[in-house]
């Protein structure tokens, strides 16, 4: 949380700090301007040595002010527990006469909600404490009153009063609907706020097909999307307002080696030893001797010592970066500035990968780590390939992979294996996850090379660590991800940004016993001789971090991020642990789904509002879940999330959860019976069908009737328009058990009405998969069906299957006939019978839960050109 520490009296605010100032990208003015406010508040700031680019004493600094982490002494600032903040600290400290938190404005490109202060307007009370343990494990501020400081204001609706007051005194902030944070999460990057901008939002005004808009270069792959450049490498003129900002000189003193391994001839070679030595460096042939070194691959006996040692040790590509830019950059901060491993990534080499919906840099540098993982690039996207790394799932090649079943993922997936040299988890859901109306390639680039990783495959060596370094780093040094990286992993993938940086840490959070004493700034506290250094800071930042990691790991775990609800009081999770076996035990196997649930539901206090209820007033745990209901065409909630979200809660409090994933269902509650994609998918659990007079009743009275008095409308209506009885489908359904399609791969093409997703989710949930069809040759693993195979009970509804033919949904159109002709071609290819079907079929399946044909359900081409005459 925020240091709000106060200055004594008239005490200085910096009194006897040191600071050190990096001017990389900084203007000669800011640096001028930072130092004049550092001595105004009694700090004094060392000189930074220009010609080598480092911190003079780096021992004795307290505050480093640095824009980025790209200067060359930041991992030792780490080591040395050294606080690396953003210029904005100083601003902030001055403004508000406090010493703030350092880790909120720490330049860590892993800490993405750096810069971010965020107020909520008026939603759930629970979203509002996820969303600020969010954002304050992600190195960000929240603030609980709207104030000119705010950046992102996060509402529903800007009829809310916060966004009016925002509105009239023209604040300059962003508002956002709760998804955008939700989504940053997910992918573990802040994603563009575009899409989720109140008053119109593009995510719920714009299809989802519809065209996303191109994003412009990420600055982040800008001179990194070639390992080994063509060309001659050329040194660039600043502009004239950067002149006085760009005197670090990338060469200055230093001597650089060019490993044997490098695809450069004598020519070119002068060429960089000329350029090189202009800039005030050398090139020399013993390794021993060189600051810098060059080369293609991680191996060899140079790149070994070169490693260990600690030089700088970069690829041909990063080499030009520092002549053609003049300023020294990490070479782990980009992919392929660093060397590669010769062999690739462990398991790639089996895998043929194409792009989709990434141009220009971003095209090349993709197919270029492609390359490097030692995956096969193919321009061409063909059925033959094993992955499709894609910006986003609107485009043709996307519905391609879909129908041939090729892996879709977004570039985090391949990055993230990159910089661990470890083969992530395709399944891991940041990967498979793109949100609504956004590029990712806007993100491209933002992953770094894993440095331990990296030392453990190819340059081990043994050393003891220190154990306040461990601490200190497990807690959150600024620069450092790794309790974020522990905290997020399990949602993120542990390739994300918020990955453990450094394997020197022992101990996390709770391994540590200690009382931890925060630190002040104005260093009156006790200290013990040499405790000044290390040991201060370390704890010092698990006081600060602590809490706010562990309630953000916690918020992490539920289903959904944070923006469906909030999180139960400590002291609640404390209490009643006897009573959680009972209520497990009577229960009949509860999911997941239904434990998060339960914290889902709790509404806490608010963070800023003072305790005015005792314990025995605060509400007491929640009632186990009774019965577990979906809703369908019920339109009460239609157009207002705050009553939905309220009522939600009001019922989950008596035992009623409300959720949308059909395969849990025990209570299914529609007006009447109806055919809409919830209703059909939901049938297949066997759910006991209710009005929606039943959510009325428990709403009005605040407690559950008896499901059987509030039986579902319309029954024998509907019965007699689809010859099906639904009392004995439900029957059925529980027989089956979402078998009822089981081995059935069922096709379907993209322009059925009522869209592809309806029906695949609806022969999914009976056990089945379902295929788009677009007429193209097809990888197809469908074969014949055996139904003794079946369990006994499933097996009696599956008594008319004729186990040889292969099903194709689509629409009575003449425009379908050229998908027709192909898809027969397909079927006696695999020894099959081709059945053309309409719409229906699959939803007598589903509805009535048995195999059953009829010939009224077959089209062809006879009976389109007869019903068009």
């Amino acid at each position: 949380m925020e240091d709000t520490t106060m200055m004594e009296g008239s005490q200085p605010l910096f009194q006897d700090k040191l600071f050190a100032i990096v001017p990389t990208t900084l203007l000669q003015d800011r640096i001028h301007q930072l130092a004049e406010d550092i001595a105004a508040g009694g700090g004094t700031v060392v000189p930074f040595d220009d010609s080598t680019g480092r911190i003079e004493k780096l021992n004795n600094i307290d505050f480093i002010i640095s824009a980025t982490t790209d200067f060359p002494d930041y991992y030792r600032a780490l080591d040395l527990m050294k606080d690396v903040v953003k210029p904005t600290w100083v601003d902030a400290c001055i403004q508000t006469g406090k010493s703030k938190n350092p880790r909120a404005f720490s330049p860590d490109p892993a800490l993405f909600m750096s810069d971010v202060i965020v107020c909520c307007g008026d939603i759930p009370e629970g979203d509002q404490e996820a969303i600020a343990g969010g954002v304050l494990a992600m190195g960000g501020q929240f603030s609980a009153l709207l104030t000119k400081m705010v950046t992102h204001l996060i509402a529903l609706d800007m009829d809310e009063d916060k966004c009016q007051m925002a509105v009239r005194k023209h604040l300059p902030l962003k508002i956002v609907l709760p998804h955008w944070f939700d989504d940053c999460l997910k992918v573990g990057r802040r994603i563009n706020e575009r899409p989720y901008l109140l008053p119109d939002p593009e995510i719920t005004r714009i299809e989802k097909a519809g065209p996303i808009p191109p994003t412009k270069t990420s600055p982040d792959i800008r001179d990194a999307t070639n390992p080994e450049p063509k060309e001659d490498p050329y040194p660039t003129t600043p502009p004239a307002h950067l002149e006085q900002a760009r005197k670090l000189k990338a060469f200055e003193g230093k001597k650089v080696k060019l490993g044997e391994d490098l695809p450069i001839n004598s020519r070119l070679k002068g060429t960089i030893t000329d350029l090189i030595k202009t800039s005030g460096g050398d090139v020399t042939t013993n390794i021993n001797e060189a600051s810098i070194y060059v080369c293609s691959f991680r191996d060899g006996d140079d790149y070994i010592k070169a490693s260990q040692a600690r030089k700088d040790v970069g690829s041909l590509g990063w080499l030009y970066y520092l002549i053609t830019h003049d300023t020294w950059t990490n070479p782990m901060r980009r992919m392929l500035h660093y060397p590669r491993p010769r062999e690739g990534v462990p398991g790639f080499s089996n895998y043929k990968i194409s792009i989709s919906s990434y141009t220009g840099e971003a095209r090349v540098y993709l197919e270029n780590l492609i390359k490097a993982t030692g995956a096969e690039f193919t321009k061409t996207f063909k059925q033959d390939n094993t992955h499709l790394i894609a910006a986003h799932k609107n485009s043709e090649k996307c519905d391609a992979a879909q129908e041939w079943n090729v892996k879709v993922l977004n570039h985090l997936w391949l990055e993230d294996s990159y910089a661990k040299c470890k083969q992530h988890a395709e399944t891991d859901p940041r990967y498979t996850y793109f949100p609504l109306r956004t590029n990712m390639g806007e993100i491209l680039g933002s992953t770094e090379i894993d440095r331990d990783a990296v030392e453990r495959r190819f340059f081990p060596k043994s050393r003891k660590p220190k154990a306040v370094t461990a601490v200190a780093q497990s807690v959150g040094v600024p620069g450092s991800s790794s309790a974020l990286g522990r905290a997020h992993s399990d949602n993120v993938g542990r390739g994300s940004p918020l990955v453990e940086k450094t394997s020197r840490r022992t101990k996390t959070v709770e391994d540590v016993a200690t009382p931890v004493t925060a630190r002040h700034i104005d260093g009156k506290e006790n200290r013990t001789p040499g405790s000044r250094g290390a040991k201060d800071r370390a704890t010092a930042k698990l006081h600060e971090s602590a809490g706010d990691i562990a309630q953000f790991e916690k918020e992490m775990k539920r289903k959904g991020g944070v923006v469906y609800g909030g999180r139960r009081h400590k002291e609640e999770e404390a209490a009643d642990k006897s009573k959680k076996k009972a209520r497990d035990s009577t229960s009949s196997k509860r999911s997941i789904d239904e434990v998060e649930a339960d914290d889902a539901s709790t509404e806490d206090e608010a963070m800023d509002e003072p305790a005015k209820k005792n314990k025995k007033a605060r509400k007491q745990k929640l009632t186990p879940i009774k019965y577990r209901i979906l809703v369908s065409k019920d339109e009460r909630w239609t157009g207002n999330p705050d009553r939905e979200s309220k009522d939600k809660a009001r019922l989950r409090e008596i035992g009623l959860f409300v959720m949308d994933d059909y395969k849990k269902a025990d209570l299914l509650c529609a007006p009447k019976v109806v055919r809409t994609k919830k209703f059909v998918a939901a049938i297949a659990s066997g759910p006991t069908l209710i009005s929606s007079a039943f959510i009325d009743y428990a709403l009005r009275h605040n407690k559950i009737p008896a499901p059987e008095k509030f039986p579902i409308e319309g029954k024998k209506d509907f019965e007699k328009s689809f010859d099906i009885n639904v009392d004995e489908g439900i029957a059925r359904a529980k027989q089956n058990k979402h078998r009822l399609l089981k081995d059935w791969v069922i096709f379907c093409t993209q322009g059925v009405s009522g869209g592809f997703d309806t029906y695949n989710e609806i022969i999914q949930a009976n056990g089945g998969r379902c295929q788009m069809w677009k007429g193209r040759t097809t990888t197809l693993n469908a074969t014949k069906r055996k139904i003794d195979t079946q369990p006994q009970e499933v097996s009696q509804n599956l008594q008319e299957d004729e186990g040889d033919i292969l099903y194709l949904i689509s629409d009575p159109k003449k425009s379908e006939f050229p998908l027709w002709k192909s898809f027969r071609e397909l079927a006696v290819k695999h020894d099959m019978k081709a059945r053309i079907v309409k719409t229906e079929w699959v939803l007598f399946v589903a509805m009535a839960q048995y195999v059953h044909w009829d010939a009224e359900w077959e089209l062809n081409e006879e009976v389109v050109n007869a019903m068009n005459e």
